[in-house]
């Protein structure tokens, strides 16, 4: 007969593995839903003018009086008007508003005032915070310190005809310049249109942690990223042109952001030629392979409809985990809010010129998955299987886990877990590439060239067209090509204020 001393400590300590184990599992899956945000959406959308109801005062300045400016915004009663002559206002620290009411800042035109900032203050330009009801209209912003239009906490916010931008253009004194033409973050409800940035160390035009943002008719050239919707509720984004910057469009989720992106519309905008050399200083940014047209990361229901593409050196669009955007080494990942999901691409028209050269042909250890797409390319070209990249890439991570350790457990099945859905009309339809991450790491922290030539050669990393059964892959019950997810439009009507001006 066993001695129960020793029979029962066993069985308890094996008892308590299972246990531990099983506590673990459900913590995983626990920690790896998502947590979408319970948002408190504002009842509308309050013009200044409505605000004030015709009550305002209204001040002028000229550009000789830059310091009586700088003065006024530190005593600034609600609903002011303050117009700016035309001319050069040399300032030397951020012309800053805070908890003001019914405000409009007001040039003669953003060809005509400039309010110049001195780059060595490392201040914003035109900043705010906690307003309601704001506008800045019809001006230029040039070599602020940071960023150049910054807006938090506010409430009913219009931007239109406004330009930042950097007199560094050229070389390393780029990665001096501000890292945000206009920042509008933590806004509610706000219309974004008739801008332009330029030189932004980060991204050129972006729209943060907002619910209800209409962004519309702007320019973004030469910036690192052209425009950027990151952890934003409702956002309609069209008529962009988005030319010559490093990447051109980003929707990007920050992990552990208490807003949860959905419901973002992109259409008709002009997404082409974005081949800038990347000149970002730090941030998510500086990771970004050059010649990239848009990337989808770390974010779910997004329709992309009606937009040119093309002549984009790696790819006109990117599908990404945040995860593998963020770092293959595990213990560095988080958990929440990862996956990208709902993703429905349809009649966009790619003109062609793309994926021809992987980062411009310099990629570099600080920038991973440029270094991962340009082992792709040479490898399927020494295979045979083609010298350029699809104009859509996909890294393949489904729902199977959060942690990358769980994908390469279960592998890149079949099927459309995430709800991967392109559709199209054009003559010039676009191919997808399916990385399978899972397959290119075969349970290893780092791809290598053996890995992703053998992925390559069993099939498991391969292109889908519209003409494979079923068009762009997945199993027979839902391939990519399929009815996905449509804008569901705003909860409140957004003002048509002033239309297209022009760019």
């Amino acid at each position: 007969m066993a001695n129960p001393s020793s029979f029962f400590p066993k069985k308890f300590a094996f008892l308590l593995l299972i246990l531990t184990a099983l506590g673990s599992g459900i913590w995983l899956f626990l920690n790896r839903q998502e947590s979408p945000t319970d948002a408190k959406f504002p009842d509308r959308f309050v013009l200044m003018e409505e605000f004030c109801q015709g009550k305002l005062s209204q001040v002028r300045f000229l550009p000789s009086q830059a310091n009586e400016l700088l003065t006024l915004a530190n005593s600034l009663e609600d609903c002011t008007e303050i117009e700016l002559g035309a001319g050069v206002f040399n300032l030397p620290n951020s012309l800053s508003f805070n908890q003001t009411k019914g405000l409009r800042v007001k040039g003669k035109g953003k060809n005509l005032t400039t309010l110049k900032f001195d780059s060595k203050s490392n201040g914003n330009g035109l900043e705010a915070e906690s307003v309601q009801s704001f506008e800045v209209l019809d001006l230029t912003i040039l070599d602020s310190g940071k960023n150049g239009l910054e807006i938090r906490l506010s409430q009913n916010i219009l931007i239109d005809g406004v330009v930042v931008r950097w007199s560094n253009t050229t070389g390393d004194g780029m990665q001096k310049n501000g890292a945000y033409g206009i920042y509008p973050v933590n806004v509610q409800n706000i219309v974004l249109q008739n801008s332009e940035s330029y030189f932004a160390s980060d991204a050129g035009l972006y729209v943060g942690q907002c619910i209800n943002a209409l962004v519309r008719y702007n320019k973004a050239e030469k910036n690192v990223m052209g425009l950027e919707i990151e952890n934003t509720i409702n956002a309609d984004v069209y008529e962009n042109t988005l030319v010559g910057n490093t990447g051109g469009f980003l929707a990007y989720d920050l992990n552990k952001n208490t807003i949860v992106s959905r419901n973002i519309s992109v259409h008709h905008n002009r997404i082409v030629g974005n081949n800038f050399p990347n000149f970002a200083r730090t941030g998510i940014v500086k990771t970004v392979p050059s010649g990239v047209g848009m990337v989808i990361t770390s974010t779910r229901f997004v329709e992309i409809s009606e937009n040119t593409m093309g002549e984009n050196h790696t790819a006109d669009i990117g599908i990404l985990n945040g995860l593998v955007s963020v770092s293959s080494d595990l213990s560095l990942w988080p958990m929440r809010n990862w996956r990208t999901h709902d993703i429905y691409i349809h009649n966009n028209q790619f003109i062609g010129g793309s994926g021809t050269s992987v980062d411009n042909g310099n990629v570099g250890s600080d920038r991973p998955m440029g270094e991962l797409l340009s082992m792709i390319q040479k490898i399927r070209a020494k295979l045979g299987n083609g010298t350029t990249m699809p104009e859509i890439l996909y890294d393949g991570v489904d729902s199977g886990g959060t942690l990358l350790l769980f994908t390469t457990w279960f592998g890149n099945r079949e099927g459309n877990e995430n709800g991967i859905c392109i559709e199209t009309k054009n003559e010039k339809a676009p191919n997808l590439l399916d990385m399978n991450f899972a397959a290119l790491l075969q349970n290893s922290e780092e791809p290598t060239e053996a890995s992703i030539e053998e992925a390559i050669q069993k099939k498991l990393v391969k292109v889908y067209s519209p003409n494979s059964d079923p068009p762009y892959g997945g199993s027979p019950e839902r391939g990519f090509s399929c009815k996905g997810y449509q804008f569901q439009g705003f909860p409140i009507a957004l003002p048509n204020v002033r239309g297209r001006l022009a760019i």
